[in-house]
């Protein structure tokens, strides 16, 4: 009598199994997100630069597609509004801003530095972002903060934690000795804030080739901080 044959099954297939296929369509899959993220970033890139030229009312959908070599479908197939791509973008370098501020902040307290040289890294700071490759970009953030409540509520939650972290900075000097604590450090950090992060700015974009240095406007706020 010849003997049934098992019918050869997954489970009990001699074939060694790899995992190959699996392995494949992770890679395949990795390789679709990168490249999908990879076009996000390009976009957002290009939007930024048209942004920092020609402010948000004044670019188009069509001014980013251009500047980032992308088709139209291809576009919408990463954003769907411009409104979208503004939103990303604002609350991307507000965040990076706010992070990179208060890593100066967070310094300044462990090495316990007077307030000439928290403002004196703050403009440093503040000369780069609005001297850099997204110039201008924060005039047009605080414009469109005035007439969108949303972009606002963004706006007031980066601006308070880094207010926040100056009052930090000002309640450790007052504990140290370096401050007088009848100083009141909620009033001070928002002084501060003001005229570190926008009077640097302003005067530095509007004045021209009156517009001082860094250190030329630290030393000044000193001579008035020591007249006062």
């Amino acid at each position: 009598m010849t003997p049934v044959r098992k019918a050869i099954s997954k489970v009990n297939s001699p074939v060694k199994k790899t995992g190959q296929k699996s392995s494949i369509k992770k890679r395949l899959l990795k390789a679709k997100e990168e490249e999908l993220a990879g076009g996000r970033e390009k976009i957002l890139q290009a939007a930024r630069m048209c942004f920092a030229r020609q402010g948000f009312a004044g670019t188009s959908i069509k001014d980013i597609q251009h500047a980032s070599g992308f088709s139209r479908g291809n576009l919408y197939h990463h954003f769907k509004t411009k409104e979208e791509i503004v939103q990303i973008i604002i609350t991307q370098n507000l965040g990076s801003g706010r992070a990179l501020m208060e890593t100066i902040i967070q310094e300044c307290i462990s090495q316990v530095v007077d307030i000439k040289e928290l403002i004196q890294r703050f403009t440093q700071l503040t000369e780069t972002v609005t001297k850099g490759p997204g110039k201008g970009m924060a005039f047009h953030v605080w414009s469109l903060a005035m007439v969108d409540a949303d972009v606002r509520k963004v706006l007031v939650v980066y601006f308070e934690q880094i207010r926040a972290a100056l009052e930090t900075y000002i309640l450790v000097l007052q504990n140290k000795g370096k401050l007088a604590k009848t100083i009141h450090a909620k009033e001070l950090s928002s002084a501060l804030f003001g005229i570190v992060i926008p009077g640097f700015s302003l005067q530095s974009v509007y004045f021209d080739d009156m517009a001082i240095t860094t250190d030329q406007y630290t030393n000044s706020l000193d001579v008035l901080f020591n007249k006062m």
